[in-house]
């Protein structure tokens, strides 16, 4: 059993790897083609350098942040402070106490 913990690891941990790899891919790509873009057309193609740039940092939350501990961190925060807000407010009954329409005093 301790081997799949391990091999689990390992891919995730390859994964992560690969990732980044990626993510370093995309970017070396962003500088020479923008840095060509700006030798060749000059700042005409500022707007794809623009909204690429987007993509890329984009890109790097999804590589570097989405899973990191201060994310899902946070997120648990945010959890126990929506857990804390609903305890002030008054709890709903439950479905067995509900009235139901033969209940109701107004239905004759």
């Amino acid at each position: 059993m301790a081997a799949d913990t391990s091999d689990e690891r390992y891919e995730q941990a390859r994964k992560r790897v690969e990732a980044k790899m990626g993510f370093l891919s995309h970017l070396a790509v962003y500088v020479v083609v923008n840095v060509v873009f700006l030798v060749v057309a000059g700042t005409d193609w500022l707007w794809v350098t623009l909204f690429w740039g987007i993509g890329i940092a984009l890109h790097a939350w999804q590589v570097f942040f989405a899973d990191s501990g201060a994310v899902a961190e946070w997120k648990e925060k945010q959890i126990r402070k929506e857990l804390g807000r609903g305890q002030s407010a008054p709890e709903p009954p439950a479905a067995s106490e509900a009235p139901g329409p033969s209940d109701d005093p107004t239905i004759s």
